[in-house]
């Protein structure tokens, strides 16, 4: 979270990650988040989990949907 490294966290540095996370979703880039924008993320993973296109997933294509694990980040040598 410090990303300056100043030993302080900024609330800056907090809410950093959730505005990429809100620019990547905002498509028309205007700072507002239509109900379509938001969902579209989610209609673009089903569609790639469906992997025989029919509408429906079975649970082989919902497991392919699950989050890819994170790296995990080495310990802080403090």
């Amino acid at each position: 979270m410090d990303k300056d490294r100043d030993d302080k966290i900024t609330l800056s540095e907090i809410v950093h990650p959730r505005r990429k996370a809100f620019a990547q979703l905002d498509r028309d880039g205007n700072g507002e988040l239509r109900f379509e924008e938001w969902a579209i993320r989610t209609i673009e993973k089903f569609e790639g989990a469906d992997a025989n296109g029919d509408g429906l997933l079975t649970r082989e294509e919902y497991a392919t949907s699950a989050p890819k694990p994170r790296k995990k980040k080495p310990a802080c040598k403090c």
